[in-house]
């Protein structure tokens, strides 16, 4: 019985023996790869891939060796596909993330190229980017031909550098982007490099009544329609055409016939390329709106400060007051010589004086 007992114990032991082997070998375990589909939210940073999926919001660590190749816009609302695996530190970890990215084309004269930095802005995706300059925003297309392999991703806030050059379709083409983490805002939007890689320098926007008048090139002037867009200034008309959109200066003496740049409104324009390689308006017309009749002025004038309401059209300035929202009527007697051109949201100061009509009209308009 007691040599029955023994032989029990020693193979206990020696059970004991081998499991206690095996805790202590070492064990590679490869942590498996899951793939995840979803959108990215605008948390993302250039370190952490923050994924709206069905299931909720993933972070995703973004590493050196992350292949960005396919998706290296992981701006908010892009769709994606990420492949990653939990790592030592517990958290995911990105190893590729996929989507899709069609590029923009158009003829680009590039033998006159311009470099700017900024930080990419909300509004940007595959085709066009919107920079952050000190100067104001840009709009870069970006084309098929664009050389994005200096920039590691593109998110919001992100500071790069573009070299570019203007387009047949009015917009600064990239021809290269790279990032610019050591640069901080542009320097420059609108000044015109002196040689064909000359970096250029910074240059305040001047308003239609500063801005000068280019000789036309030898092609002669075109006429398109097209509606006016929210990122038009008072010295750069943005307009949402049939062919697309474009960019204009607009010249000292373009706007006698059309004041009220208001997004919506459809107007027509007689452009041309200046010097400078920008298209620039020669004439517009409002085919929206016309100046209101002149009528006689009665009683003392009135003078009032606000900001440029958007149902202002061209025969009626609605002027947002501290007391309210004022309609003034603009007719061909309104002084426009400190304020060529009225947008949304612009501070002006109105000179005013009531009509036989009993309306107030402009007798005057002016900046602020």
């Amino acid at each position: 019985m007691k040599t029955r007992i023994m032989g029990i114990l020693s193979g206990m032991l020696a059970a004991v023996l081998v499991f206690a082997a095996f805790i202590d070998a070492p064990v590679n375990v490869e942590a498996a790869e899951s793939t995840f589909s979803g959108t990215v939210s605008d948390k993302t940073t250039a370190d952490i891939l923050y994924l709206v999926t069905s299931g909720g919001t993933m972070q995703f660590k973004i590493d050196s060796g992350t292949d960005l190749s396919t998706a290296r816009f992981l701006l908010p609302g892009y769709k994606v596909t990420v492949t990653g695996s939990v790592g030592s530190d517990e958290y995911w970890h990105a190893t590729r993330v996929s989507g899709s990215a069609v590029a923009g084309a158009a003829a680009v004269d590039s033998s006159k190229q311009y470099t700017v930095s900024g930080k990419v802005e909300k509004g940007t995706n595959e085709e066009m980017l919107h920079l952050s300059t000190s100067d104001g925003t840009m709009e870069i297309k970006i084309d098929q031909s664009t050389d994005v392999s200096n920039v590691r991703m593109f998110v919001i806030g992100r500071s790069l550098q573009v070299v570019c050059s203007r387009g047949s379709d009015a917009y600064m083409h990239a021809i290269s982007i790279s990032d610019s983490a050591a640069q901080t805002n542009s320097t420059a939007i609108a000044a015109v490099a002196a040689a064909a890689t000359d970096t250029i320098q910074a240059q305040a926007p001047q308003t239609a009544a500063q801005q000068p008048v280019q000789t036309p090139e030898a092609s002669s002037t075109t006429t398109v329609m097209g509606t006016v867009e929210k990122a038009t200034t008072a010295s750069v008309l943005c307009l949402d055409t049939s062919g697309g959109k474009m960019q204009f200066k607009i010249d000292s003496n373009a706007v006698a016939n059309c004041r009220a740049l208001i997004p919506g409104q459809t107007v027509t324009a007689a452009y041309y390329r200046g010097a400078d390689e920008w298209n620039h308006v020669s004439s517009l017309t409002n085919n929206s709106s016309k100046k209101a009749d002149t009528t006689s002025l009665e009683g003392s004038q009135l003078t009032v400060a606000g900001t440029v309401g958007s149902n202002t059209t061209e025969g009626t300035l609605y002027l947002v007051t501290s007391g309210g929202t004022m309609q003034i009527r603009m007719d061909a007697g309104t002084d426009f010589s400190a304020c060529s051109v009225l947008v949304s949201g612009r501070k002006v100061q109105v000179v005013c004086q009531r009509g036989g009509d009993e309306y107030y009209h402009a007798v005057s308009i002016s900046a602020q």
